[in-house]
């Protein structure tokens, strides 16, 4: 059983091999749903402002956030606020949420619980050249990869709430 348990550990840092750039952003995956049987994903994340997602909430998994750089404004329901290094933030499931960089940059650890929806951003994302961030998209995506990501989203349980 020892030994078992003992192949089963992970230690993970930011590597290109578990890195992606994700539009303007670079993951780095240092546990997921393969790691954990599915419990949990943690991803290290370096985001560049102006490129976050539209108001929503998830159906099936809570997304947490542990602020390691920058200040982050979260809108979660009814509460408005800012995090900065040091602060952790529960975004539950079924619970509208969005977040807007307040610096230019910020880095965090993305905790998502059950893991899965991880596979969204792997699929989406390419190939990380440096764990920097990428270059900034010089164009929109297409309207098939905009249609395409967006129904993967749907199909992982996540809802767009427009008026929020």
């Amino acid at each position: 059983m020892k030994e078992a348990i003992m192949q089963a550990a992970v230690c993970q840092k930011p590597t290109l091999e578990n890195s992606v750039h994700y539009i303007a952003h670079t993951f780095s995956f240092l546990a997921t749903g393969v790691d954990t049987d599915n419990a949990f994903t943690l991803i290290h994340c370096n985001f560049r402002k102006g490129f976050m997602a539209p108001p929503h909430y998830h159906k099936l998994e809570d997304e947490s956030f542990y602020i390691l750089e920058g200040e982050i404004d979260f809108h979660v329901g009814d509460k408005k606020f800012k995090a900065g290094a040091g602060e952790f933030v529960v975004l539950p499931k079924n619970v509208p949420h969005h977040f807007n960089l307040i610096t230019d940059t910020a880095k965090a650890l993305l905790l998502i619980t059950p893991a899965g929806f991880e596979t969204f951003f792997k699929e989406f994302g390419r190939p990380a050249q440096t764990l920097d961030l990428p270059p900034i998209p010089t164009e929109n995506p297409r309207k098939e990869m905009f249609e395409a990501m967006h129904n993967r989203m749907l199909e992982l349980g996540n809802v767009f709430v427009p008026d929020f």
